[in-house]
């Protein structure tokens, strides 16, 4: 029986010699009709939009932290700082780093230096640099980066220091290779997959400037702090809107419609705040009505805009009922025409030139340059208004919405009470202008801003808080928990090291915000 079994297993080995080599046996295994390796360009779009879905998803949640937005009714729990325990809300920008994105974008980057593409592997870089600093800022504490993406079932933590510092060191890094004038990059080639800036390597160098001037300007309650570093990476960024990076939707099918249009029907029972509603109805900036108001936020039926504090009932009386985000008081479908980003068809913003403005102008405030912070807040202000006018649809059916006129946005300006002298600007004017500027789209930032001053009632003026969620303790939401189905289902060890299996692990501090 030996014998026989030696001679079958020789005969083999012989047959395998004669008939074939290593490489035609592998060839076995390639179906030549679906490649196992995509070309780089192919992969852009799919990890450009879920650039914006997964901001757009996780705000259904974050908004409510922000205060951009409230629930219709009572009781929901992230009206109260709260979370859905066992669930994905809030979910979506931990897959978005490491599933929709996270390989594909490893794979982008591999694919574009092997072909010597040094643009898209840059702009890769930079856009992995952004999906972290989004996660770290979101989450806090995320996957040690060396074993993100590999074959490991079980993950530790790296903490958010050396997280900061990652996003640093791969924006830089992707500045270098977009500045490379070697290899084959080339424009046309890029464009074919880049639905953001077409292959424009001078605005994804800006656009990495900004992921660095976040990066920096989020530790400005720490000693290193370098303001001069914030002010030299936001020059170096975004130098007018139109270098703002917006993901594009077309409204064609419903997977190219903005998640926070009416044909999807997402926001159906969301209503603005009545803080958002104080920052721009003369309430905070004292008697002047910001003209902004009529095309962002949504009169009710009487023609006044009212704002639905966290935890309330939005009411059901005809004349004062809140409209929701579209300015109607029904569920979303595709006629519904929507407003400002509330629309199918609107571009959804990832980083804007008056975002990185009211950044400089908060750098410079905390120098002590007052005079280089009113110019950066001045600019920032200006900005926001031309970015409502570039996503105003003009309408004559309630409710309505007009461009603002050269004439209104001077005589905003002017107003002491809006743009004060150097001498008498402060803190909340750059921090609530700079609030009302990322409405509907900053989430991310402007919660981070919140932190880095805890709630300050005296920079977030008229922002109140509800009975919050029992399992607070007490104190507001600093973090969210990661994802449910990737982590508390498989990874709960990695999970109890960091504290993210106690009920209030969300209200813990980040470390961006500390001292």
């Amino acid at each position: 029986m030996k014998n026989i079994t030696k001679y079958i297993a020789v005969s083999m080995v012989a047959l395998l010699s004669t008939a074939c080599n290593r490489d035609e046996i592998a060839d076995v295994n390639i179906n030549p009709s679906f490649p196992t390796a995509t070309e780089p360009i192919y992969l852009l779009p799919s990890i450009q939009s879920s650039m914006a879905l997964g901001i757009q998803y996780d705000a259904r949640f974050l908004g409510k932290y922000t205060q951009n937005f409230s629930h219709s009714s009572v009781g929901y729990i992230w009206d109260l700082y709260g979370y859905s325990a066992n669930s994905d809300s809030g979910g979506e920008i931990w897959k978005m780093a490491y599933y929709t994105i996270g390989l594909n974008l490893t794979q982008a980057i591999d694919g574009a230096n092997k072909n010597q593409r040094y643009d898209i592997a840059g702009l890769s870089k930079a856009i992995r640099a952004w999906t972290w600093q989004v996660a770290t800022d979101y989450h806090s504490d995320l996957i040690k980066f060396d074993q993100a993406f590999t074959s490991r079932l079980t993950f530790d933590y790296g903490t958010q220091e050396e997280a900061y510092a990652e996003v640093a060191r791969l924006a830089k890094e992707g500045i270098a290779d977009l500045e490379r004038t070697d290899g084959k990059s080339d424009v046309s080639y890029t464009a074919k997959g880049d639905l953001i800036y077409s292959g424009d390597k001078t605005k994804w160098i800006k656009f990495a400037y900004g992921v660095l001037a976040r990066n920096a300007n989020n530790l400005s309650n720490k000693s290193s702090y370098n303001p001069d570093k914030v002010i030299e990476y936001v020059d170096k960024s975004l130098s007018s809107i139109n270098d703002d990076c917006y993901v594009p939707f077309s409204g064609i099918a419903n997977s190219d419609t903005n998640f926070f249009g009416p044909s999807r029907n997402n926001l159906s029972s969301f209503r603005q705040t009545d803080f958002i509603v104080h920052a721009m109805d003369g309430t905070v900036f004292t008697g002047v009505t910001d003209p902004r108001m009529a095309n962002v936020l949504s009169p009710s039926a009487d023609g006044v805009f009212r704002g639905n504090p966290l935890n309330t009932t939005a009411g059901t009386v005809a004349a004062t009922r809140i409209p929701n985000l579209w300015g109607t008081i029904i569920s979303g479908n595709s006629s519904t025409p929507g407003r400002y980003l509330f629309r199918n068809t609107a571009d959804f913003p990832l980083m804007t030139y008056t975002e990185l403005q009211f950044i400089k102008a908060e750098a410079a405030f905390i120098k002590g340059d007052k005079t280089t912070a009113l110019a950066a807040y001045k600019k920032g202000i200006e900005a926001s208004i031309d970015m409502v006018n570039r996503n105003t649809v003009v309408s004559t059916v309630a409710p309505t919405a007009a461009l603002i006129t050269a004439a209104q946005k001077t005589l905003f300006l002017i107003n002491p009470n809006v743009v004060p002298t150097a001498a008498n600007l402060t803190l909340k004017h750059i921090m609530m202008q700079k609030y009302v500027a990322l409405f509907g789209y900053g989430y991310v930032e402007t919660w981070t801003d919140m932190r880095k001053y805890h709630y300050d009632p005296l920079v977030y003026e008229t922002m109140v808080f509800p009975i919050l969620s029992p399992d607070n303790n007490g104190k507001l939401a600093y973090r969210v928990r990661p994802r449910y189905n990737s982590e508390y289902v498989w990874n709960f060890a990695a999970l109890q090291s960091i504290g993210a299996d106690k009920p209030d692990y969300h209200t813990e501090e980040m470390w961006f915000s500390k001292p």
